[in-house]
């Protein structure tokens, strides 16, 4: 094999990148294509606006003679028009018609400084018919340098091929249309196009410098980490109030089976290896908002409750609690009451019949959430309710923005980091795995989260409204747009 000849795995891995440089710029065009219809736009309004600005009309006079040399007139016997004489008129005529000389002296005769226009001359070969065209801007301006030029020709001519007499066949006048026109279509598309490049450019760019998780592969590739599952983008419809089968879960009859097949493959994954170490709670955390923590760690908790198991989903997210809403539990005390004194474990503690798992709701959001949680109430919490159940499933706040979920990893014996597909930066990820293990919390896995067909996973758009806001502060979320329920 020589030096350069490629591997087909070579190949291969050249092919998967084209693919996804491709798949890429169509994600970008599917988020951006208003500013590629923009630049469109504005390209061919811009090509078509420089074109009428630019556009000068320009008009041609002309007039078709001939010429003989000497004294006598057109085809007399003494001065008959030979083929040496015509040759030399030939070869001179456009050289004298376009000179310096020949222009001063029109010039001159016009009353002018310079002459507006542009002189050319022809010749039809082996004969004494020539032609002469003026273009300018002015028709008027036009004709009178043409005149002009027949008038004062043969003073010029005198001293180099002597006596000249013009005989005109045909001329022009005043021309009264331009001859040259503006294509306003042909504009609007060159434009256009240059347009549609620029855009596709920035796409492009935007592409190639945008550093994201996209495939499972990247978690080992880029952050060293097992990716557990892959869980596909779902598509529901808005929740409405009373709806209890809007929420993107496994007890959803509406939920496709891609997602419940998803679900069931990292439950496993997850039970194996908490059944393996002896592990019993597990944080569920993301890098940002917005990448769907909340509810796949509600239906890990509903999985596991599925097969058997008493699973807990506790709501450490105390900033921005989200389970009783998620589940659409009523009003009431929760977590944070529970810590602060408030309320007792036994007023707090649920049991959720509509998908079967126990659950602690958040209670009162709260500015403070890192000094609550990082306490000794928050201890006793934690080995209270692991003599009630199997498994507890802590959603917390996200890693990348606050120091909550930091502090509470201690208290927890394995963490699950959620990434939404194609989202967070890549280095935004890596710092908050980072922040996340310092804790010296052992890290069960990724998931991989909304992943769509195009990326050769699963496909079943997302859609419903479920409010996520991001840390502005610390004391809380900002007040965001409806985001869908698996971006929480």
């Amino acid at each position: 094999m020589s030096e350069h000849s490629v591997t087909p795995k070579e190949e291969e891995v050249e092919t998967i990148d084209l693919f996804r440089l491709l798949e890429g710029m169509w994600k970008a065009f599917g988020h951006y294509f208003w500013l590629v219809l923009l630049l469109t736009a504005l390209g061919a309004g811009g090509m078509v606006l420089r074109s009428y600005l630019s556009y000068t009309p320009q008009y041609v006079a002309y007039a078709t003679f001939t010429v003989t040399s000497g004294s006598q007139g057109t085809y007399s016997t003494s001065n008959y028009y030979n083929t040496t004489t015509a040759s030399q008129l030939e070869s001179t005529f456009p050289y004298l018609i376009t000179s310096g000389s020949l222009a001063k002296i029109v010039a001159d005769d016009l009353g002018v400084s310079s002459l507006n226009g542009t002189i050319t001359a022809s010749v039809m070969a082996n004969t004494n018919l020539f032609t002469i065209e003026v273009r300018s801007s002015d028709p008027e301006m036009a004709y009178q340098i043409v005149q002009s030029l027949i008038d004062n020709y043969p003073k010029v001519a005198e001293q180099v091929v002597g006596d000249t007499t013009l005989d005109p066949l045909d001329e022009s006048g005043v021309p009264t249309e331009p001859v040259n026109t503006v294509n306003y279509v042909n504009s609007a598309v060159r434009g256009g196009a240059l347009g549609l490049v620029l855009g596709l450019g920035i796409l492009f760019l935007m592409t190639i410098t945008r550093q994201t998780i996209q495939r499972e592969t990247d978690f080992k590739r880029r952050l060293n980490l097992e990716c557990l599952a892959s869980i596909p983008q779902i598509a529901v419809k808005r929740r409405a109030k009373g709806n209890t089968q809007a929420m993107v879960s496994i007890y959803n009859p509406h939920i496709s089976q891609g997602f419940l097949d998803a679900v069931r493959v990292l439950r496993t994954r997850v039970e194996r290896d908490a059944r393996e170490q002896g592990r019993k709670v597990l944080l569920v955390t993301s890098a940002a908002p917005g990448e769907g923590k909340s509810t796949l760690a509600a239906n890990i908790a509903m999985s596991l409750a599925m097969d058997g198991q008493k699973g807990l989903l506790m709501d450490c997210d105390l900033r921005n609690p989200s389970v009783r809403e998620m589940l659409q539990l009523q009003p009431g005390k929760g977590v944070y009451e529970r810590l602060t004194g408030e309320a007792k474990l036994d007023e707090v503690f649920q049991y959720d019949k509509a998908h079967r798992l126990f659950v602690l709701p958040g209670g009162k959001p709260c500015s403070n959430a890192s000094e609550i949680l990082d306490s000794p109430q928050m201890r006793e919490l934690l080995g209270s309710v692991k003599t009630l159940v199997d498994y507890v499933i802590l959603d917390t706040a996200p890693v990348g923005m606050i120091t909550d979920t930091a502090v509470l990893a201690p208290l927890a014996d394995g963490a699950i980091f959620v990434v939404k597909q194609d989202y967070a930066k890549t280095g935004d990820i890596q710092e908050a795995v980072e922040q996340l293990s310092e804790s010296r919390i052992h890290m069960v896995g990724c998931v991989l989260n909304g992943v769509t067909a195009s990326s050769g996973g699963y496909g079943y758009g997302y859609g419903y409204g479920y409010g996520y806001g991001s840390y502005r502060h610390y004391g809380g979320y900002g007040e965001q747009p409806a985001r869908t329920e698996q971006t929480k």
